[in-house]
């Protein structure tokens, strides 16, 4: 992760630096993580998710998909992708981007060694691979009374389809939509974490995972109560092939298209493990439906009912545009959570980055 003192020793150098030019779309990536309460193996890659988050900020996309029987976060949709994107797994285990390669969501594909955290490796690997589309993401409250979310995705193709991508007349990519959850905790047995690092399992439990960040799972006992979910996900739309019509024929290149949608939370599966709608957050991911990879994604926090649209510059909401907004952009670039990504990404480029604390200097000098 990105700290205060860099970022801002970067923007000390920012009146210096040239004047950008047009840049491919930014890659944001996901992770779809297969993990269970009963799971316990799954302790690291819950650190593994962690570090991700704080390390890649807003460019990455963790998906916590709870499976097994008894699972008290398992949703009906989700757990049959394990065995379409990677058949014979166990738990825990993740895909990238929907890449054909399965990944220990803690020690990804082990270059550092199959005990220690490596899966970041893997992680800036793929946002390294060009992608020939953006997608913005904006989600409200449908109603008053919090039943739906309206998911409005625009996704902007460049000149640069690959050759494979097929006919423009007859795209292959579909938008899929997820709702998900942080802060999922409970009190019944079957929310507590099984935990095979811990000396309770077998004295010698966790003495290969010698690293700080696995510490407090060795010193923890063998079920563990009171563990805080991240990322879970708590409904989804389109989730094994993307939605029908999402994207429509013909591509224009940098031609945005908008596809507005809703996710329900009266599912009930959703009603039951929703614990707090002011935790959630809205995903849209862009397949490619010949490939099945994930070729961009993003993420929103909703918006509240009737809500008008937001202040450009505006990314801390409080109607202004002033100095606490670049405080809100520095705080997203450093992976810092409570600010919309899409909000700080002022000039549209699809990264938050310095250049957005100019458009914002630009606004409040012109305002």
């Amino acid at each position: 992760m990105k700290t205060i003192f860099t970022i801002l020793v970067s923007l000390s150098l920012f009146p210096f630096l040239p004047a950008l030019a047009q840049e491919p779309f930014v890659r944001r990536s996901v992770v779809e993580e297969f993990t269970g309460t009963w799971c316990g193996h799954c302790p690291r890659g819950m650190v593994g998710m962690e570090r991700l988050a704080q390390q890649f900020g807003d460019r990455f996309i963790g998906i916590a998909v709870h499976t097994g029987s008894g699972e008290p976060m398992a949703i009906p949709s989700y757990p049959d992708m394990q065995e379409q994107l990677l058949p014979g797994s166990g738990a825990p285990s993740c895909v990238i981007n929907r890449a054909p390669f399965k990944f220990d969501p803690y020690s990804g594909s082990g270059q550092r060694g199959a005990t220690h955290y490596g899966i970041d490796l893997d992680f800036a690997a793929s946002l390294a691979v060009p992608t020939e589309a953006k997608v913005e993401l904006k989600a409200q409250w449908d109603d008053e009374f919090q039943w739906d979310v309206r998911f409005t995705a625009t996704t902007t193709f460049n000149m640069d389809i690959p050759s494979d991508g097929g006919d423009l007349q007859s795209p292959p990519y579909r938008l899929i939509f997820v709702l998900t959850e942080d802060g999922l905790t409970g009190t019944a047995d079957s929310w507590l974490q099984t935990n095979y690092f811990s000396p309770e399992f077998t004295p010698s439990a966790g003495k290969d995972y010698t690293d700080d960040d696995m510490k407090e799972w060795r010193e923890a006992p063998y079920h563990v109560p009171g563990v805080t979910y991240n990322h879970v996900a708590v409904n989804t739309l389109g989730i094994k092939g993307g939605i029908e019509g999402s994207i429509k024929a013909p591509i224009v290149p940098l031609e945005p298209q908008t596809y507005t949608n809703v996710i329900t939370t009266l599912a009930s599966h959703a009603q039951r493990l929703i614990q707090d709608k002011n935790r959630l957050t809205a995903v849209a991911m862009l397949i490619n439906t010949t490939t099945g990879e994930v070729v961009n994604a993003a993420r929103a926090g909703i918006l509240p009912h009737g809500a008008a649209e937001p202040v450009k510059g505006d990314v801390n909401g409080d109607g202004a545009v002033n100095v606490a907004d670049i405080s809100a952009i520095i705080n997203v670039m450093a992976g810092n959570g409570g600010f919309s990504h899409d909000l700080a990404d002022v000039n549209g480029d699809g990264a938050v980055n310095v250049a957005d604390i100019s458009a914002v200097i630009n606004i409040m000098a012109n305002s």
